[in-house]
Parts: C-alpha cells; structure tokens; sequence
C-alpha cells in the first residue's frame, strides 16, 4: 500500500474540497470497475466451461472417425473414401460479433449451400456426417476460445486497474486528505491561542488605562 501523498501546488481549503470530491469518486469508480471484473470472470469460467466440453466432443468425435475410417478401408477399400472425399459439402462459414458484457467477441455460423445426393455404403454416409459434426465443432470451438482470449485480457485490464485505485490512488488520496486536515487544525488551533493572547493584551491595556 502506498503512504505517500499528493503534491499540490497551494496547500488550501479547497484544494482540500476538490480531494474529497475526488476521493468520493475514484472510491465510485473503484467500485464499478471491481463489479465490472467480478460478472466478467463469471463470464470468463462460463465460456472456458464451453470450450472444456467443445475440446472434449472434438477429441471424440476424432476418435469415432477414426474408428469408421478404418472400418470402411477394411470393408470398402480406398475407393470408397475417395469418392467419400470428393463429394464434400458446400457451406459458408458466416463472421459477425456478438456483445459480452461490452466487449465485442466473433459470432461464426455455418450456412449449408449445398448437398451431395451419392449412393454411398452407410458406413461411408456416417463418416460424411461425422466430418460435417467436426467441422461445425471446429468452428464454434474457435469462436468460444477467442471469445475466451478477449474476456481474458479484459479481466487482466481491468484487475491492474482495481489494483492501482486500491493500492495507490486512493491510499494517497486518503493520506493527503489527512495530513491537510491535520495541518489545518493545527492552524486554526494556532489562530485560537494568538486571538487568546492578543484578547488578554487588550484587556490588560484597558486595565492600567
């Protein structure tokens, strides 16, 4: 925590005003921002959640085309999985951005344009339909974890923030705003006992008149 206090140019009253207006808002401010951080990691372990399951799909559905790949060389040949391969799908892969607690994050959606009408062995079929499950994975898989990259630097942003109000600013503001009220107090106690003393020379005056 720091204890140093703010210069300032005049030691006055109202530069003493202005600190606690100042003071009063930065502890606003600090506020917000600590409300601010705290809903954005909820977000944040929200969206890791869904790129842990996506990640976990995506490495089982590997498994499983793997598994129906080798099943169809055995029984097919390679044949099979070539015309398997050159009858892909058409999509449009579509970008846009989505709002997530003010940060701008990708929004990717898969349009179909179009789709093959092969007679193929139903083994081959399951591997088409698997390839199409992956790619879509693939993409939102893509779309959580930039998502998740941006909520996280923003979390990291916002914590230095938190962190400089907390620890620095307002420390310095607080301190100041002490040692200014001290030293006008001091004052004033100062103008008390001389106001004293000049009342007691006064009335001695008027005494030995």
């Amino acid at each position: 925590m720091s204890t140093e206090a703010i210069k300032l140019p005049r030691v006055t009253k109202i530069e003493l005003i202005r600190l606690r207006r100042r003071l009063a808002l930065t502890r606003r401010l600090h506020r917000i921002l600590k409300d601010r951080m705290t809903l954005l990691i909820q977000e944040f372990y929200i969206t890791l959640k869904h790129v842990l399951e996506l990640r976990q799909k995506l490495n089982n559905l590997l498994s499983e085309i793997y598994t129906q790949y080798y099943r169809v060389l055995r029984l097919y040949g390679r044949e099979s999985l070539l015309l398997s391969s050159s009858t892909v799908e058409t999509n449009n892969v579509l970008f846009g951005t989505r709002t997530v607690m003010g940060i701008a994050v990708p929004l990717i959606e898969v349009e179909e344009v179009s789709k093959p009408s092969i007679i193929m062995p139903l083994e081959t079929i399951n591997i088409q339909l698997k390839k199409k499950e992956l790619f879509e994975t693939l993409i939102e898989l893509a779309e959580y974890e930039k998502a998740l990259n941006l909520i996280g630097r923003e979390v990291a942003r916002l914590r230095r923030r938190v962190q400089m109000l907390e620890k620095i600013l307002i420390p310095r503001l607080m301190n100041t705003i002490r040692y200014l009220t001290m030293k006008f107090d001091e004052i004033e106690r100062e103008e008390k006992v001389r106001s004293i003393k000049i009342k007691a020379i006064l009335s001695a005056r008027e005494s030995l008149q």
